[in-house]
């Protein structure tokens, strides 16, 4: 149980570190989404719409790095494994991730010109694209951590059977709400809550809210190091 419940924890981990890059590269790199594609489409679509070159190419880049970032990932990961919590290669993952927000980090210390830009965008994009074939493999919840709108229409879903039953006919009763249902609904509060945080951050340090993400980044992979421990069979 508890293995189950520091997976989840990092689950909801990266969601708060989805909210905060996706609000990093909206804000600072040109207004692109480098976490949530699907708000990357609609940007090259009104820019395709507006013939707006620079909107185009800037998603276009950042929707490039995450599809490299997912087939990078799940060449990696290799197939599931039922009934395993964790993956050695997980880790792994997550240490790759850390590597790229310290590189850019590094990089965004530097005035940034145009291409740099570009080189940033691709760096979080590919990250994300990680991030999300790892979340899927882990399958929690149907969570992807990067996209939360099937996690809310989830949520209503649940709520709305939860009330049905409530108010059927059914002698027994739910008290509470299904596990799926609240980390469904604690993942979209801390998807959004990332946001906050990371707009606020951006107000008044410029790029340097990446740190965030590096800090919680660290602390995964802490958890990862010490809470698990699976068998290299399962490699």
């Amino acid at each position: 149980m508890q293995s189950v419940f520091y997976r989840n924890l990092i689950i909801l981990l990266l969601c708060l570190v989805s909210g905060i890059v996706d609000v990093i590269g909206y804000l600072q790199l040109g207004h692109v989404f480098t976490a949530n594609m699907t708000g990357n489409i609609i940007i090259m679509g009104m820019a395709l719409g507006h013939l707006h070159t620079v909107s185009l190419v800037r998603s276009g880049a950042a929707f490039i790095g995450f599809i490299i970032g997912n087939a990078a990932a799940a060449l990696f990961l290799g197939r599931s494994h039922p009934g395993s919590v964790w993956s050695p290669r997980l880790t792994a993952i997550i240490s790759i991730q850390l590597v790229f927000f310290l590189v850019f980090a590094w990089l965004s210390s530097t005035p940034l010109v145009p291409a740099m830009e570009y080189v940033l965008i691709i760096l979080l994009s590919f990250t994300m694209g990680m991030q999300t074939t790892m979340a899927r493999k882990l399958a929690v919840a149907g969570i992807s951590t990067t996209v939360l709108t099937n996690n809310l229409a989830s949520v209503i879903e649940d709520l709305v059977a939860h009330v049905r039953q409530w108010f059927g006919q059914s002698a027994e009763r739910p008290r509470w709400l299904k596990a799926d249902t609240l980390l469904r609904l604690a993942a979209v509060i801390i998807y959004g809550s990332g946001a906050v945080i990371a707009t606020l951050m951006e107000q008044s340090h410029t790029l340097l809210g990446i740190w965030i993400p590096i800090i919680i980044m660290i602390i995964i992979l802490v958890i990862a190091v010490t809470r698990f421990r699976v068998s290299a069979a399962k490699l």
